[in-house]
């Protein structure tokens, strides 16, 4: 729901650990260390325990004023498209297009990516440019369009025969235009600094989902929706009560606007503190590699590296993995999160909320266990995404019976489609860092084309599951006052 990136952070910092295996072909740690260095296969051992050991001497001599700024910088990545999300259960509430919100959000992400495929464009002619005064001006239009946003979200406009949120859904294309450029335009920029800085940067990357989420379990979600009577005319009917969280939504949108706010600032501050400028790369060369590798999983368009690494995957696997990361991408970015709101509305508002809001944990988590866990064997994979695939069919189908899904007036029948989506988000989710670390494992080719499918998959999936809502109406909206 992140949405691309929503695990670019931790997925990139995989890649930081692993980078150093593109150059001389492959370069693997006991070669450097000696035999005893570890015994444990170096394809297998559990990424932290490696970047553990490799960070020992670096954390002596770096500057913690660097590694704050760049982590702040980072949240500006994605904090505004990971926000949007997490405030859902509320925005369906006050919104004209109801239930039908998600799978517009849907389709406007997935077009915004036309920003980081012109940015990559773009550097084909202006190599040599720094990436600085882009972001400037990216992290500027992110600026103006969060403040706008948190004052004009409500707005709505007649196109046609239907009111529709005009203000809200194209401030969203140019939040959704930052956050997508982000990734192919910040990672780059951080070559400026020594290598060592650039987990800290993944970090605030990181921070961006867990932060808005944070922030939307302290809002809450008002309660349950209350009926109260209102006369039109000569006519007395019932219509839901406005909801009362603990703060509003516009208060909510304020706080993202000051999450890109000092995400600015710190970028300034990298730029034209004088005291911090001996943390920069003496040579580029040091970062780059490092971070074409990362790179490369969330962008479509690349400079993928030249030098090759060992293949070990079979051609049949290698389609496989492929094919697997377009239907998970298709699932967790399009088609689910499009018909999250039937799936989730009928049993209530605080239990979307609770879903939406822990959900957007569990994608974080799972990325972290790809981190702390030794590399999964495919067929590991098969089963947990066979899993995965299970618990979105049972999502599919709380969505499709919408308004009278199973258990819907049980406490057992909310709590259990709660846990089905940060289960299914959890597993999804770590499947798809999984196979991009194997994909990485194959080289620059390989990443190539798994950033490509991601691509494919979420915009496919953002298709189908506007169609299936909007085009096909396949899912009726609940009314809980009629």
């Amino acid at each position: 729901m992140t949405r691309p990136g929503r695990y670019g952070a931790l997925t990139s910092l995989s890649a930081v650990d692993d980078a150093r295996d593109e150059d001389n072909d492959v370069i693997h740690e006991a070669d450097v260390m000696g035999p005893a260095a570890s015994n444990e296969p170096e394809d297998t051992a559990p990424l932290i325990r490696r970047h553990r050991r490799d960070s020992a001497n670096a954390m002596a001599s770096r500057n913690p004023l660097v590694d704050f700024l760049a982590a702040v910088f980072g949240i500006g990545a994605w904090v505004s498209v990971n926000g949007l999300w997490v405030e859902l259960p509320l925005l369906v509430q006050e919104l004209p297009e109801k239930w039908n919100l998600p799978s517009f959000l849907t389709v406007i992400i997935s077009i915004a990516n036309v920003g980081p495929i012109a940015y990559s464009a773009w550097r084909l002619y202006k190599p040599r440019q720094r990436p600085a005064p882009v972001v400037y001006g990216l992290l500027f239009l992110g600026c103006v369009a969060s403040l706008l946003l948190s004052l004009l979200w409500d707005r709505t406009s007649w196109i046609g025969s239907k009111e529709h949120s005009t203000a809200l859904l194209i401030l969203v294309f140019m939040l959704s235009l930052v956050d997508c450029t982000s990734s192919v335009l910040f990672i780059p920029y951080m070559a400026v600094w020594r290598n060592i800085y650039l987990p800290s940067y993944f970090v605030g990357e990181g921070l961006s989902g867990l932060l808005p989420a944070l922030v939307a379990l302290t809002q809450g979600a008002g309660g349950e929706v209350q009926c109260v009577n209102q006369t039109f005319g000569n006519e007395t009917h019932l219509v839901p009560a406005p909801l009362e969280p603990n703060f509003s939504v516009q208060s909510f949108f304020l706080i993202l606007f000051a999450m890109m706010v000092a995400s600015a600032t710190a970028f300034t501050l990298l730029e034209f503190l004088p005291h911090i400028k001996g943390e920069r790369a003496s040579s580029p060369t040091e970062s780059e590699t490092e971070i074409e590798v990362s790179q490369s999983k969330s962008q479509l368009v690349i400079d993928p590296p030249t030098k090759r690494i060992m293949r070990t995957m079979s051609y049949r696997l290698y389609v496989l993995m492929l094919l697997g990361q377009v239907w998970a991408c298709s699932l967790t970015n399009g088609i689910l999160p499009s018909v999250q709101s039937y799936s989730c509305g009928p049993y209530g508002n605080v239990t979307y909320h609770l879903a939406a809001t822990l959900s957007a944990l569990a994608n974080p988590a799972a990325a972290l266990a790809t981190l702390m866990l030794p590399r999964a064997k495919a067929w590991v994979l098969a089963v947990l995404g066979t899993l995965g695939t299970v618990v979105g069919g049972y999502l599919m189908a709380t969505a499709l019976l919408s308004p009278s899904p199973p258990l819907v007036d049980e406490t057992g029948g909310k709590a259990l489609v709660v846990l089905s989506w940060v289960l299914f988000i959890g597993l999804m989710t770590y499947v798809r860092v999984e196979i991009a670390n194997l994909m990485r494992e194959e080289g620059a080719h390989a990443l190539f084309w798994c950033g490509a499918v991601t691509q494919i998959g979420s915009a496919g999936g953002a298709v189908i599951g506007f169609l299936l809502v909007n085009v096909f109406k396949l899912f009726a909206y609940y009314d809980p006052c009629s």
